[in-house]
């Protein structure tokens, strides 16, 4: 197999997802190798431990277009199963540099007849509010429009997957005919945490004891999100005289770094409410502040996609009070201790009866089981090696 895309150490916006994908896939039988073509080695890196059956090539450079377009010189035509991990920006932040990358799948398979190219997807302009996205400038608006005719050509000609049945739909609705599917991809967002933390094959783990309350709100802040909301609530409550401790961790989206600047100030503003701000954290940390987490908050202005922390916090069964949007209603259906919001208020009431009730709540030892998720996720990824 080859893959290409974002991996640990290597890349931004889609490394735990590239990860996940890797290191399951390289615990099936059925796969004997996996090349990984991945961008350049980030500043910042985490000790991991490769694979046995993965051979890391740094192969192009994020927003070096050039580097990207080496990609058609592979012989891809040695390998039995070819997947990019993709979105409209995973390969930089200029225009050129992502237009290229999206184009590679395209060429291979219209041109040189490659019928072993599969791509997963994230999001797309058939699929997503780019506006609400923080993508709102008059430039942004031409970029959509031409991202609109060629996701259009990908979606008819490249078998791809998306990790939603809301967004198949969507993509169905807009282009008739295509070559979408939908991959389940639950439990696969804890899939490196688990395995940098040594327990991806344990039976089960056991959250930690506190007491009292730890919230914790964590992402990758953007104007995608909106933690001031988040904060305003839980300031009322804490005026209220409820107790907890509030967690906020996370590092700036790096498509958005004029972002940063609101960000420092909206945490200024609340400095007294808030007992810890982590900042960026590694993939190792999401264990621990998953097993800490009493509840998890998800203020957000619009998804761009799945949620890979609501998916995190699935995963490690935390009560969660998230934003009532399709794409959540779709992750969490049939999980009870996700409660969907509608409004400020029902935020401000989920969260307090979730503070009265802790006590109970707290009393019960709760245990996660590894071993059963870890099975279904490798089941879900299987469908990546079918080339029907």
């Amino acid at each position: 197999m080859a893959y290409i895309g974002d991996f640990i150490n290597h890349g931004k916006s889609l490394k735990t997802s590239g990860t996940s994908i890797i290191i399951l896939l390289s615990l099936l039988e059925d796969v004997d190798s996996i090349d990984v073509f991945c961008p350049q080695v980030n500043e910042d890196i985490e000790e991991f431990e490769i694979p046995p059956k993965v051979k890391l090539q740094e192969f192009y450079t994020y927003d070096d277009s050039i580097s990207i377009l080496r990609l058609l010189k592979i012989k891809w035509k040695n390998y039995d199963t070819v997947i990019f991990n993709m979105l409209p920006t995973g390969f930089g932040n200029g225009t050129l540099a992502n237009a290229i990358a999206l184009f590679v799948p395209i060429l291979l398979v219209k041109f040189f007849r490659r019928k072993n190219i599969k791509i997963i997807y994230h999001n797309s302009v058939f699929t997503n509010d780019v506006r609400k996205l923080g993508y709102n400038s008059t430039f942004d608006k031409i970029r959509s429009f031409f991202l609109r005719i060629v996701e259009r050509i990908l979606f008819k000609n490249v078998a791809t997957f998306v990790l939603l049945n809301l967004y198949k739909k969507r993509i169905d609705d807009a282009i008739g005919y295509n070559k979408v599917h939908f991959l389940n991809w639950k439990y696969l967002e804890t899939v490196p945490t688990l395995y940098l933390n040594e327990i991806i094959n344990f039976h089960d783990i056991k959250t930690q004891d506190s007491n009292i309350p730890t919230i914790l709100m964590h992402g990758s802040w953007g104007p995608q999100k909106n933690i001031e909301l988040g904060l305003m609530v839980l300031k009322k409550l804490k005026d209220e005289g409820e107790e907890f401790k509030l967690v906020i961790s996370g590092g700036i989206n790096h498509h958005f770094p004029d972002y940063e600047i609101k960000f420092k100030e909206i945490l200024r503003s609340y400095s007294g409410l808030i007992d810890e701000y982590l900042g960026p954290i590694t993939e190792r940390e999401i264990t621990k502040i998953f097993l800490e987490a009493s509840l998890l908050i998800l203020p957000y202005n619009a998804p761009g996609g799945l949620s890979g922390v609501l998916e995190q916090a699935i995963f490690f069964e935390v009560p969660t009070i998230a934003i009532d949007f399709p794409e959540f209603r779709e992750q969490a259906a049939g999980v009870g201790f996700v409660r969907l919001a509608n409004s400020v208020s029902d935020i401000e009431d989920y969260v307090r009866e979730f503070l009265m009730n802790w006590d109970a709540y707290n009393a019960r030892q709760r245990r996660i089981n590894i071993s059963k998720k870890i099975t279904q996720a490798t089941d879900n990824i299987r469908v990546l090696l079918r080339n029907d």
